[in-house]
């Protein structure tokens, strides 16, 4: 085993980064139903096509149909003509590098036809998820919760990223603070494992906005409010990832912010969510510690579906940020010691025993006795010496009914103290 190791663990590695493209493909498959940015049809949603079809099941399909199919072809006559716009450029990229150019109506058409392939692929994938989403479904969140937390071990690694579950790892922090477990000013070092990188929204498809990475920045903020954060000074921050774009991304703003260029963050609480007025509060207050408000971009039909507020964050806090290629299921850190690790959906696009592999590098990287974060439920596996400690359970919106409620999971695992 020893010998057959390295190269084993070099064949993973190469698996789980083949993994980062069907990724992207879905991503472009999210923003072709239901981004704005490049048509000004009605988003792809349920209940979109609904209206006078009386409840005619196969109107609604043909109309639904009908809208998708409309909807790529705006696409494409955007991909065929991209400018400087980052979203275009990018999936033009990805269907390039698939041999799919663009120079005539025949390598169009050849676009359109995989385009139209994910489309089926993404919606097959989504009815098995919600098939084994049914079957643990049992009426207690955690028991579920812990059920679920390899639910995306088969899809793409996604890169999308929202605000909301910033707010559950600012909820633990607290706890863990009033707890004793972080004590002021102790958090001198954090490792973020898959930060994110929010190219359209999920929940309404918004793209008015260049892509964005929130999760850095909403740790930084939680942990300067919280006083966790060492005085004077921030924490040093450093984000883990083997997407290429989120490397790119965090080191272009870093370079900006060596120019004494700031980061605009845009962000965004979709209105049909009841969301709680805790939830409102971390939304309205989001950066008041890393930066100053800004101006959102204005956009009717976005004020419609949500609402939206920007925040400008001073280039200092981004210099604080770093960003390292690493695979966590296959790699660590030699000789780095973290106060705190953070993954959240993360670990749930592995199976058990990647998980396993990324559980015991994260704990090498740890300080005796420091945390790691994250929304979901490790292995139970001797080989691994971290173990949860708590969970803290964070309420965004409540619905009619308990399993309507919309909430997470934050597990507190703790290192060997030795």
């Amino acid at each position: 085993m020893e010998t057959a190791w390295p190269g084993w663990i070099e064949r993973k590695d190469r698996e789980v980064r083949a993994r980062l493209d069907q990724g992207d493909e879905d991503t472009i498959i999210n923003w072709m139903l239901f981004g704005t940015s490049f048509t000004s049809r009605p988003r792809a949603v349920l209940g979109a096509v609904e209206s006078g079809t009386a409840g005619d099941r196969e109107l609604v399909l043909r109309r639904t149909i009908e809208l998708i199919s409309a909807r790529l072809d705006d696409l494409l006559t955007a991909l065929a003509a991209p400018d400087n716009d980052e979203r275009r450029l990018f999936a033009r990229a990805l269907l390039q590098r698939k041999g799919l150019p663009f120079a005539t109506a025949v390598e169009r058409e050849a676009a359109r036809n995989y385009l139209l392939a994910a489309v089926i692929r993404v919606a097959t994938e989504q009815d098995q998820i919600d098939q084994e989403l049914g079957a643990t479904s049992s009426g207690d969140p955690l028991t579920e919760f812990v059920e679920r937390s390899r639910l995306f071990r088969t899809r793409g690694l996604s890169l999308d990223a929202s605000l909301v579950p910033n707010y559950s790892v600012e909820q633990a922090l607290t706890a863990m603070k009033a707890r004793g477990l972080l004590k002021p000013g102790s958090v001198r070092r954090v490792a973020i494992v898959g930060p994110g990188l929010d190219f359209a929204d999920k929940d309404v498809g918004f793209d008015a906005y260049p892509q964005q990475t929130v999760q850095p920045f909403a740790v930084l903020d939680s942990l300067k409010r919280l006083g966790l954060a060492p005085s004077p000074g921030d924490p040093e921050i450093v984000l883990l990832d083997i997407s290429p774009r989120i490397i790119d991304h965090v080191t272009r703003a870093r370079a900006r912010a060596a120019r004494n260029i700031g980061y605009t963050l845009n962000l965004l609480l979709p209105r049909s969510t009841p969301w709680l007025p805790e939830v409102r509060a971390y939304w309205q207050a989001f950066g008041d510690r890393i930066g100053a408000p800004a101006q959102a971009p204005a956009s009717k039909a976005i004020a419609e579906v949500a609402q939206l507020r920007a925040v400008r964050v001073r280039p200092s806090a981004v210099q604080r940020m770093s960003v390292l290629n690493v695979n966590i299921v296959t790699e660590r850190l030699d000789g780095e010691a973290f106060d705190l690790v953070i993954a959240t959906n993360v670990f749930i696009y592995y199976d058990v025993f990647e998980q396993a592999l990324a559980m015991s590098n994260v704990e090498a990287m740890l300080k005796p006795g420091a945390f790691l974060l994250a929304n979901f439920s490790a292995p139970d596996l001797r080989s691994v010496t971290i173990r949860p400690m708590e969970t803290t359970t964070t309420l965004y919106a409540r619905g009619l009914a308990v399993n309507e409620n919309v909430l997470d999971f934050i597990v507190w695992y703790k290192a060997h103290a030795n």
